[in-house]
């Protein structure tokens, strides 16, 4: 196991712990750092009576240092929120703040390094120019996103929330149920609860959990969820069960006794191998440290969700990914060529891929 990492799981999971070594609680800091959960550790760690003088000053420090953080991306948040209202356009902030508000129950708690914001694909041309009103920059877009920055703000515009070829979470739908809600007094609009919870499903597996910060989220909307909720299966969502039934048992590795919502709607065949995955996934998180992950890797963890009867689609999936989005490295490679409009682009992707393949 990780240096620190027993230590970590045991206040995580509401246990009372020993807080005199202070080289091993040094070591599980910076364990809760690089896990990105620094600031909920140290809120937990202070609540505990067995910290000494130097521990509990190394943790106020923590505490001071969020709060400035989580007013600086509440402020952002809130600014950018309210240039939407006043163009009428429906705005869902993703994670971030927002996220730490409602389920950590204060900004300072959770650590953000972007803004994440949804908007209907109808209104992403009018959304891109508040942004360029307020002065943000744009990067290359790609097939559901694209990243804008302003000094130490980064904005990540989506208008869904992954290819759809990957995952189709049929984002039109997903609109048409959000709810409106209030952001430290600033009105915005937030995703169903189910909604909510597939997408930090999907946001998981997008990074193979690869940190405790996406297990931790999970674990707070599961519990704060209305098990009572009735929800119907959508057919266009056709790896819904997955993401959640995984997501679900990732959960429950660090907290379990977490209910199972009543709308999973997976097969005993597919819980068991879903479950056998999440006790892979979190033995590599225990013992090992986060890696980068490439397209590559994300496909070959996207095959391994699939019972093997299902992954000959998957894999036709991934090559129509390949052959219809272009990325930034796409540009780069067709402005070698003095080509920069995105249909040409399209064209000289194939031959940045069989270039890249030769190189392998």
């Amino acid at each position: 196991m990780r240096p620190g990492m027993q230590g970590l799981l045991g206040l995580l999971r509401g246990r009372s712990v020993d807080l005199h070594d202070e080289a091993e609680w040094e070591q599980a800091l910076a364990l809760a750092e690089e896990e990105q959960i620094l600031p909920w550790v140290a809120r937990l760690c202070v609540q505990q009576t067995s910290a000494s003088p130097s521990l509990r000053s190394r943790l106020n420090t923590i505490e001071r240092d969020a709060a400035i953080a989580g007013f600086y991306w509440s402020s952002e948040l809130k600014s950018i929120l309210r240039a939407f209202e006043q163009l009428g356009i429906v705005v869902v902030p993703l994670k971030g703040p927002f996220l730490a508000e409602r389920l950590f129950g204060e900004t300072a708690l959770r650590v953000s390094h972007d803004l994440d914001l949804l908007v209907s694909k109808d209104d992403l041309t009018r959304a891109e120019a508040v942004l360029s009103v307020l002065e943000f920059i744009p990067d290359t877009p790609d097939d559901y996103h694209r990243q804008w920055y302003r000094g130490r703000t980064t904005i990540e515009l989506h208008h869904d929330v992954d290819n759809p070829l990957a995952f189709n979470v049929h984002i039109k739908s997903v609109l048409r149920r959000v709810q409106p809600a209030v952001f430290q007094g600033q009105r915005c609009w937030q995703l169903a609860p189910s909604d909510e919870l597939l997408f930090l499903c999907l946001h998981g597996v997008r990074h193979r959990f690869e940190r405790l910060s996406l297990i931790l989220d999970l674990c707070l909307a599961f519990e704060k969820l209305d098990m009572s909720e009735t929800v119907q299966a959508r057919p266009e969502v056709a790896e819904r069960s997955s993401l959640l039934v995984l997501g679900l048992a990732m959960a429950r590795r660090l907290q379990p006794e977490i209910s199972a919502p009543s709308f999973l709607g997976a097969s005993p065949v597919q819980f068991r191998h879903l479950d056998s995955l999440a006790d892979r996934l979190w033995h590599r998180l225990l013992t090992q440290p986060s890696e980068p992950l490439d397209w590559r890797a994300l496909h070959s963890f996207y095959l391994e969700i699939e019972l093997p009867g299902h992954r000959l689609r998957r894999r036709l999936r991934h090559l129509q990914i390949l052959l219809d989005r272009v990325i930034q490295p796409d540009y780069e490679f067709a402005a070698r060529f003095g080509c920069h409009r995105v249909w040409q682009v399209r064209l000289f992707r194939p031959l940045r891929l069989l270039r890249d393949a030769i190189r392998r």
